[in-house]
């Protein structure tokens, strides 16, 4: 099973190439002229595209959580995310279970002190 990140390559690789192609037909179209808005608009969402493009493959050697994308996009593997997600859930759980073992431990004193 391949990885968000890597799944966010691949439509944004479609995307550009798709940008690419529209781009190119309005140019044709208006005979060379690029300064029709919606020609401006769509190169400009290409652009934007490409650079996250390469954002996103510059980080592919890199190890996961090292990338600023790694937030959005996790390039982790969905056994090692299992795994992580797993052992957060654990601690999480051992938190709440010293919390709810304080709060007894609190009531069970003020009770006591009452009694005095």
């Amino acid at each position: 099973m391949d990885t968000p990140a890597k799944k966010m390559l691949r439509v944004l690789s479609g995307f550009l190439i798709t940008i690419t192609t529209v781009v190119s037909i309005g140019i044709i179209e208006n005979g060379g002229e690029v300064r029709g808005s919606k020609i401006l608009f769509t190169s400009a969402l290409g652009l934007l595209s490409g650079v996250l493009l390469l954002i996103l493959m510059a980080g592919g050697s890199r190890p996961h959580g090292t990338w600023p994308t790694d937030n959005w996009f996790s390039r982790e593997g969905a056994l090692e995310m299992q795994s992580r997600l797993e052992g957060e859930r654990d601690e999480a759980s051992m938190q709440d279970l010293g919390s709810k073992w304080a709060r007894m431990e609190m009531e069970h004193l003020e009770s006591k002190h009452s009694e005095e």
